[in-house]
């Protein structure tokens, strides 16, 4: 039987005061943030602080499970009562809040375009954010951060214990060579002598495969002379693809891309490894789904309560933040995100001719004269995270079917039991009544006989 908790640890254990988690840090620090958003209140790309709510009773006493209360005029005439505690006490004995009404909605809107979170594609941004074939980050052949033994789907690994030499300034870098890397001399040595030994086994199995002699023993590391690790080390001072691979390997440093010149790839001896998915923009400061949303996929059927299931998705109604400038393309805001055009062959990439305008209104200039701004309907089909936070969500062009349906859902059309106008009645066929000849009423029988021939006088 467990000892009797004291009310002291009941009380620490129940108050919400001691399980705040630490916050996260400012991206880039707070100086960078102020420099970049020219606002040190501006929405960060992704939040720092847990967002805290409380019930309505609590509430209305300013009662918010922290040392002291919260001020009632800018807590319940709030529509969104969510804030953001940055200190809970300080030496203005007052808690420091803030509204934290901009990401949690934010994260409620992301919720409803019902998007998987994946990976980033190879030189994604040559490619113009055509993302294809994208998987997501829950998959099992990329979600880990580990190195495995047989190597496979490395390029897919998002965490190191290695900085991102790429993301570094010159102090930060010089003070990783001084802290982290300069006490290594030994180890990078004893690491290249395990190089060596693993490569000149392998030389001399393959030549003992091809003579047909038996596989001579694994070389060791204490084997390796340092005459062999001198001329190996000059070697790699002219060879940098391998160079690069094996001090990446050795302080499992994040990804870069690796030079592209072709006498480089010509005088290496390290096999190239593909490019890691990282490399160009750095690798995530979490998990790669940022916890926003954990879908694997978007596969699924939407049932109409009565068109029955859906082959397209419904549409999301964008707005249109800024129009085509030059070579730049417009931009829309979807669910409080902002995300380029639909690319290709789309209504939003069309040119207007002379006398014809523009398929979609204030995609190509700004049009004053549109109530409530210029919007549009949108597909969303993935997002994905960004090595700086930001949430990435790529649109397609919707359907217009799927945006009638989703207009007459909202009251904007009307589709079903739509009255029709009555169509005129086919004229009458004029009727022709039969005559008959004789006194006979028609249908009965008369026997012939002489006195109705007319013989008999």
């Amino acid at each position: 039987m467990s000892a009797r908790m004291s009310p002291g640890g009941a009380l620490l254990r129940s108050s919400r005061m001691f399980s705040v988690p630490k916050p996260l840090p400012q991206p880039g620090g707070q100086a960078a943030a102020i420099a970049r958003y020219a606002s040190p209140t501006a929405t960060a790309p992704y939040p720092t602080h847990q967002s805290i709510t409380t019930t309505e009773s609590s509430r209305a006493l300013g009662d918010w499970g922290f040392k002291r209360s919260l001020p009632l005029r800018s807590t319940t005439k709030s529509s969104t009562p969510v804030v953001r505690i940055k200190d809970i006490d300080c030496f203005e004995n007052v808690t420091d809040y803030t509204s934290a009404a901009d990401h949690t909605l934010s994260l409620q809107k992301f919720h409803e375009l019902n998007l998987p979170v994946t990976l980033p594609g190879t030189n994604r941004s040559r490619l113009g954010g055509i993302h294809i074939g994208a998987k997501s980050v829950f998959e099992d052949d990329g979600d880990f951060t580990t190195v495995k033994r047989n190597g496979k789907n490395e390029e897919k690994r998002w965490k190191f214990q290695g900085p991102w030499l790429a993301g570094l300034t010159e102090g930060e870098f010089n003070a990783y060579l001084r802290k982290a890397v300069r006490n290594k001399r030994a180890s990078f040595r004893n690491f290249l002598r395990k190089r060596i030994a693993s490569d000149e086994t392998s030389k001399q199995r393959q030549k003992s495969l091809e003579a047909g002699e038996t596989a001579p023993a694994a070389l060791r590391a204490g084997d390796v002379t340092e005459e062999q690790l001198t001329e190996y080390i000059r070697k790699l001072r002219n060879d940098r693809i391998t160079l690069y691979s094996l001090v990446g390997e050795f302080l499992d440093l994040a990804p870069l891309n690796p030079p592209s010149s072709l006498t480089d790839f010509s005088k290496s001896t390290e096999k190239t490894k593909r490019p890691s998915l990282y490399a160009e923009h750095g690798p995530p400061a979490s998990h790669p789904s940022g916890g926003i949303s954990y879908l694997r996929t978007s596969n699924f059927a939407e049932n109409h309560p009565v068109y029955g299931p859906q082959a397209q998705h419904t549409p999301v109604l964008a707005r249109i933040v800024a129009p085509r400038s030059g070579a730049n393309s417009a931009k829309l805001g979807v669910g409080g995100f902002i995300t380029d055009v639909p690319q290709g062959d789309t209504a939003f990439n069309h040119r207007a001719f002379v006398g014809r305008n523009n398929k979609v209104a204030g995609v190509v200039t700004f049009d004053p004269d549109i109530k409530g701004g210029a919007k549009a309907y949108v597909s969303p089909t993935s997002a994905r995270i960004d090595s700086d936070g930001c949430v990435q969500i790529t649109v397609g062009e919707a359907n217009e079917e799927a945006q009638l349906i989703l207009k007459e859902l909202v009251g904007k059309a009307k589709i079903y039991n739509d009255k029709t106008e009555v169509e005129a009645p086919a004229p009458a066929r004029r009727f022709i009544r039969n005559v008959h000849t004789n006194n006979q009423r028609p249908g009965t029988s008369a026997v012939g006989s002489s006195k109705s021939y007319g013989l008999d006088s």
